[in-house]
C-alpha cells in the first residue's frame, strides 16, 4: 500500500494542474447548461418546451457530450505523455513493485481521477437541472450521457495502451483503431433511448481496460 502511494503522489506531480483545468472545464460546461437551459425555458415556456423536447427527443445535457472524453485526454495524455517522450516510464519500471503492478496502479490513478470528476460533474448537472426540471426530463438527460463517460474510460484506457506500445508503426495503428471504437459511443442517442446500448459499450470498455495487458507485455520485452 505504500508503495501505491508513493506511485500516486508521483502521478499526481505529473497531473494536478491538467485535472485542475478537467475540474474547470466539468464545471462551466454544466453551468452554461443550466443558464441556456433556463434561458430557453424563459422563452418558450415550460408547457411548449417540455412538448418540444419529448417529441423531438432532445438531449437537455447535449453539450455535455464531449466533456469526458476531454478529460479523459486531459489526463491520459498528462500521465502517459511524459513517460514516453522524457522515456521516463523504465525509470518508474525500476521501482521496487513488478512492472505489471506498477503500469496498472499507474492505470488505476487515472481511472480514479477521471471517475471522481465524472461523478462530481454529474452530482453537479443534476442538482443544476433540478431547479428547472423534473425527475421525468433529469434521468433520461443522465442515461443518455452514461455513453458519453463509457467513452472518456475507453478513450483513457486507450492512451494507455498506445503510449505502452513500443513502436510507432504499432501506435499509428492502434489510434486509428481507437477513433472507429470510439465512434460508437458518441451515436446520436435521443433522451432515453441509451440504455438498449450499455450491454456493449461496457463489454468493449472492459475490453479497452485489458488490452494494456498486451502493450505493456510487448514494451517490458522491449519487442520490435
Amino acid at each position: 500500500m505504500k508503495k501505491f502511494s508513493h506511485l500516486a503522489y508521483k502521478e499526481w506531480i505529473k497531473t494536478r494542474w491538467y485535472i485542475a483545468i478537467a475540474v474547470a472545464i466539468n464545471i462551466g460546461i454544466a453551468l452554461y447548461i443550466f443558464f441556456a437551459r433556463r434561458h430557453d425555458l424563459e422563452i418558450w415556456g415550460p408547457a411548449q418546451y417540455f412538448a418540444n423536447l419529448i417529441l423531438e427527443k432532445g438531449v437537455v445535457i447535449s453539450r455535455f457530450k464531449y466533456i469526458p472524453i476531454i478529460t479523459a485526454l486531459l489526463i491520459g495524455l498528462s500521465q502517459f505523455m511524459p513517460e514516453v517522450t522524457d522515456k521516463r516510464i523504465k525509470l518508474s519500471l525500476h521501482l521496487p513493485m513488478r512492472p505489471t503492478s506498477i503500469i496498472y496502479s499507474m492505470v488505476l490513478y487515472g481511472f480514479v481521477v477521471i471517475a471522481a470528476i465524472m461523478a462530481f460533474s454529474i452530482l453537479l448537472l443534476t442538482i443544476l437541472l433540478s431547479v428547472c426540471f423534473p425527475a421525468e426530463i433529469i434521468i433520461p438527460a443522465l442515461q443518455t450521457a452514461v455513453p458519453w463517460i463509457l467513452g472518456g474510460f475507453t478513450c483513457y484506457f486507450f492512451i494507455a495502451m498506445i503510449a505502452m506500445e513500443p513502436l510507432w508503426r504499432f501506435r499509428f495503428i492502434y489510434i486509428i483503431f481507437a477513433y472507429f471504437v470510439l465512434r460508437f459511443f458518441f451515436l446520436s442517442y435521443g433522451l432515453g433511448n441509451a440504455v438498449t446500448a450499455y450491454p456493449v459499450l461496457i463489454i468493449i470498455t472492459l475490453i479497452a481496460s485489458s488490452s494494456i495487458i498486451y502493450t505493456s507485455h510487448r514494451f517490458n520485452k522491449g519487442e520490435n
